[in-house]
């Protein structure tokens, strides 16, 4: 107990519990070259495609002090309350004020390099204060933590770091409110990690139920039954009920407004093949438990990342059969370490722990939880003296060698190898010569754990270089492979970006009317090395785009873009590709900006709809069908005009061949054109990497070969034209694509006159950026076509008066909003208000004065 002895052990411990972190840290962010100790930024994975824009939506309104809680830079335009909730909460965010746009990379690197050494300090002040033993193992407990699996692979998803900060905080104050009935702790922390992200907020509080258990085992005489323990306890079960109902009710400000909102998105939907009774990994687990089990090509499907450290893995094992500790504290500590693994490999308790849905990548998001019991286990077992049992130590170590040599054994037999964007398959993929350090770390560590049990103070400190060097390493294996970004080019990319951006929309400021401005910028790409395809770059660029990625990403948005032929992977994607004449026209996509590695090519269409258009009343029956996109295409058409007219042709297919080269798979359409118009083909729901299109010899773009596109432009054709499109694929696809269709320009015309004097004129289309939650505008009204429809997804938060008379909205195209209107012109006011968010705040307002009373009411109990 080196740090025991002397009046100034606390302040030792507390200088080496914030030293020991920050160097190590630093260490490890200088030898990789992240800024701002090296060159790289840390633009990698979901960082750069969607953290990166969101910070800086966060940053202008900081900055302006303008707070909006509606934003058309997301996709059609959305709410960002559950941006804010699940991404942006952590008040470390505040430090992107002290930073430059350009440097808003470096920013989030110093945030996730100050979260990472939190962890390490809220960990060691935990084992501390918990067992009052100022101990230097509590500062090693602490590093692991810090630097413990799921942060070596997850640390650049900085939102979920701050629910690890506060985890030792809130457990502290769990014990306080079990074993002294004092709350304030447990409320705070709690309450934190509720705030500060929602979703790790319910997976902690599912480990406070097991954490309580926990508690109970331990503390049970031996001479009580599991009942009457139980019966022993209800005051203490009782008021951790009461205050964890408190402390969620005083987050409701947060927690309600975002559970409305994120009911709008696709992940509302439950998926009966999410609780099949099965286990999640297989017998290759064991690999976790050492140095160097997974690496960033595994990061989306992995083992769970159970490596906390040798000293800790191995003093884990020594805990469940060492003669020191009780069998009770076994007992209770297999509550809880189990339950924890047995949340992770059963596939439903899995879901269930993952708020009922799957991770679309990044597993086992609950792992941290087993490196802080083996952590706290660990360092109890070391204070009751189970270091000095020798024998059990080296079995233990010689155990836990086996049993990952067994891990590597079923890893290499069942293991492939993680294809390029293929996430349906068991990640197994291990280094051999890893399991080398494995072992040399196994055994220098149980020789540095006997010398501690001997109370050999070179030991201990020799204990704590290993296990740098250990957790270093792993950090290293872990991040082996990133992408990491150049800052500097970064730098200079964005500034010209932003330049180039910027001079467009000032050039066409002056429009008086709402358009979507799409931007393809390739110089910009070319800076990550992984595809990028800008889901959510008009949040750094400031231009009304149509694509977006995040897990908040509103249903009706992704339903009614994807169903009209838009590129989507999944429930929280639409890619800017796979528009057509007819939705670039109704969608305002009046600008198409290719920034290119030369000069920039701008395309600008003549007339588009703006933000809302007139439609007959048959748009609000209209219900789009998956994978019809023509078909809903004239059957939008249709409804906006209440016209039977045909305004999608299919043409003649003539002929279709399939051929095989050493090279690729070869695949050929000719087709006769029945229409003079646009022609498309339509793949859905295929993943065309590799694959390279041609139209009558004439290679088309590689924009078309990448993540999700689904309609490719096969350009414009004459009445009777014979074209061949020819498709060549790295691998077999499922078919021979034909379905392709044109578009009648003759009567998609008559429509587009129609509208270009029926339009949605808005009032100051420029202030749309700062406050998307208010604009007006007015339209005309005649004829047949009486709904306004508007593009923005449909959202019951959403107020309308019409010529100041509070007005329904309507459901539109299956998913946009409507507004019945009457002949005439009309003055029309759109005002969202955050659904729940008064709710939440009077639940919140009940949940403080839940609090006040409930102290006020203790202590006048007390003075009885």
């Amino acid at each position: 107990m080196l740090l025991q002895r002397g009046r100034h052990a606390k302040r030792n411990f507390y200088i080496l519990a914030v030293l020991i972190p920050i160097l190590l840290v630093s260490a490890l962010f200088v030898m990789i070259g992240i800024a701002p100790f090296g060159p790289h930024n840390l633009l990698v994975s979901d960082l750069s495609t969607q953290y990166l824009q969101f910070f800086s939506e966060l940053k202008r309104q900081l900055t302006h002090f303008s707070f909006s809680g509606y934003s058309f830079l997301m996709s059609l335009g959305d709410s960002l309350v559950p941006i804010y909730a699940y991404y942006l909460l952590s008040p470390l965010n505040i430090i992107i004020l002290f930073f430059g746009n350009a440097q808003l990379p470096v920013a989030i690197d110093l945030i996730i390099w100050i979260k990472l050494i939190l962890c390490s300090i809220s960990m060691s002040w935990f084992l501390a204060k918990k067992y009052q033993a100022y101990d230097l193992m509590a500062v090693y407990g602490g590093v692991a933590y810090g630097l413990c699996g799921f942060v070596s692979m997850y640390f650049y998803d900085l939102m979920w770091l701050d629910a690890l900060i506060w985890l030792p905080v809130m457990v502290y104050g769990l014990e306080k409110l079990y074993y002294r009935g004092k709350p304030a702790i447990y409320i705070i922390g709690l309450i934190a990690i509720i705030m500060t992200n929602f979703y790790m907020g319910y997976i902690i509080c599912i480990f406070n139920v097991l954490y309580l258990a926990f508690l109970i085992k331990k503390n049970q005489p031996f001479n009580l039954t599991f009942t009457q323990n139980l019966d022993a306890n209800r005051s203490q079960i009782t008021r951790f009920i009461w205050y964890s109902l408190l402390s969620a009710m005083s987050s409701a400000v947060v927690l309600v407004p975002t559970a409305i909102s994120m009911l709008a998105t696709g992940k509302k939907n439950l998926l009966s093949a999410n609780f099949l009774f099965k286990g999640t990994f297989g017998l290759s687990f064991p690999v976790n438990l050492g140095v160097g089990g997974n690496d960033f090509a595994g990061r989306l499907v992995h083992n769970p990342s159970f490596f906390t450290g040798s000293l800790f893995i191995i003093g884990s094992v020594v805990y469940f059969f060492s003669k020191f500790i009780s069998k009770r504290d076994k007992q209770a500590a297999g509550i809880l370490i189990g339950g924890i693994f047995v949340g992770m490999w059963f596939l439903p308790f899995n879901t269930i722990w993952h708020m009922m849905q799957q991770p679309a990548g990044f597993p086992f998001r609950m792992v941290f939880l087993f490196s802080f019991a083996i952590i706290m286990i660990t360092y109890e077992g070391y204070l009751q003296g189970m270091f000095a049992e020798e024998k059990l130590l080296i079995r233990s170590s010689i155990g836990i060698a086996a049993a990952i040599l067994i891990g590597y054994v079923f890893a290499n037999i069942e293991g492939q190898k993680l294809m390029e964007f293929r996430f349906d398959i068991p990640q197994l993929s291990v280094r051999n010569i890893v399991f080398a350090f494995v072992v040399g770390f196994m055994i220098v560590t149980a020789i540095a754990m006997v010398g501690v049990g001997k109370h050999q103070r070179i030991s201990t400190i020799f204990l704590g270089f290993i296990l740098a060097a250990e957790l270093g390493l792993n950090f290293m294996i872990a991040t082996d492979g990133v992408p990491f970004g150049n800052q500097k080019d970064f730098e200079q990319t964005y500034a010209q970006s932003t330049k180039k951006i910027g001079a467009v929309e000032k050039r066409y400021r002056s429009d008086d009317g709402f358009y979507r401005f799409l931007v393809i910028n390739k110089p910009f790409r070319n800076l990550f090395k992984v595809p990028y395809n800008g889901y959510n770059d008009s949040f750094l660029y400031r231009n009304h785009g149509i694509s977006s990625y995040s897990s908040t990403l509103n249903a009706n948005t992704h339903h009614v873009l994807g169903d009209l032929g838009f590129s989507t992977r999944n429930i929280r994607r639409i890619d800017l590709l796979g528009g057509t004449t007819i939705t670039n026209y109704f969608f305002g996509l009046k600008y198409f900006y290719f920034i290119g590695n030369q000069s920039p090519h701008l395309t600008v269409r003549k007339q588009t709809s703006g933000l809302g258009f007139m439609a007959n009343d048959q748009i609000q029956h209209l219900k789009l069908k998956r994978s019809r996109a023509f078909d809903n295409l004239n059957h939008f058409v249709q409804a906006v005009s209440g016209t039977n007219k045909q305004y999608l042709v299919k043409p003649t297919i003539v002929s279709t061949a399939k051929y095989v080269t050493r090279d690729y798979f070869g695949y050929k359409v000719q087709f006769m054109a029945n229409t003079k118009g646009p022609h498309y083909l339509y793949i859905p729901r295929t993943r065309l990497i590799g694959v390279s299109f041609y139209v009558n010899g004439q290679k088309l773009s590689n924009l078309y070969s990448g993540l999700g596109t689904e309609m490719i432009p096969m350009g414009y054709m004459q009445k009777g034209q014979v074209s061949t499109v020819t498709i060549h694929a790295n691998k077999e696809l499922s078919k021979i694509p034909q379905d392709l269709s044109g578009i009648n320009m003759t009567n998609l015309r008559r429509v587009e006159a129609y509208q270009n004097a029926h339009k949605f004129k808005l009032q100051q289309p420029n202030q749309l950026n700062e406050h998307g939650a208010h604009f007006k505008g007015h339209v005309n009204v005649s004829g047949r076509a009486k709904t306004l429809v508007l593009t923005i997804p449909f959202d019951k938060g959403w107020r309308v008066k019409v010529d100041g008379h509070q007005q329904a909205v309507k459901k539109a195209a299956g998913g946009l909003v409507g507004v019945q209107l009457s002949p005439g012109r009309h003055e029309i006011a759109f005002n969202y208000h955050i659904k729940g968010l008064l709710a939440g705040a009077l639940v919140t307002l009940a949940g403080l004065l839940g609090l006040c009373g409930t102290a006020v009411w203790r202590r006048f109990q007390q003075k009885l």
